[in-house]
């Protein structure tokens, strides 16, 4: 007569393989979700610069991109001429932008960078990264042409 279903050792050891298999998994799962939240946030961080950018240039008039606001942590985009709000972005989680401080970024009406030279912002990552917190910075460069660019930063 044939027995149909799985014998108890079968079964310890299948749950045994999985065990190993999520135990080796999951440290690299995690990796690739904090990797990928981290560039996520990096990237709207360009898509603010950019938006801005683009709203000088069809406007023809300069358009400035300033934050971290001191309360909120927010980052608006208005006109430089009436300081009118264009639009808010939310404060980031991960980054802070270092030099600390209010940031300005201000585009003229062709969308080219207003200042004598490019400017480079470094996104870092806070603590909670602990010692491998350098490998996740990123460098972003404003060309005095206004295009945007980011880099991982090198490793010290």
């Amino acid at each position: 007569m044939s027995q149909k279903g799985f014998s108890l050792i079968e079964l310890m050891v299948t749950l045994a393989v999985l065990a190993i298999l999520l135990g080796v998994a999951a440290p690299g799962f995690s990796q690739m979700l904090r990797d990928n939240r981290l560039a996520a946030e990096a990237n709207g961080f360009v898509s603010m610069l950019n938006y801005a950018r683009g709203e000088a240039a069809q406007r023809g008039q300069q358009v400035r991109l300033r934050g971290p606001l001191q309360d909120s942590g927010i980052w608006q985009v208005s006109r430089v001429a009436d300081d009118l709000l264009l639009r808010e972005f939310p404060a980031m989680e991960a980054f802070f932008v270092q030099p600390a401080g209010v940031q300005a970024v201000v585009f003229d009406g062709q969308g080219r960078l207003v200042a004598n030279a490019a400017k480079a912002l470094t996104l870092s990552v806070d603590t909670q990264y602990g010692e491998s917190a350098a490998q996740y910075a990123r460098t972003v460069t404003i060309a005095l042409s206004g295009v945007v660019s980011v880099a991982k930063e090198q490793a010290r």
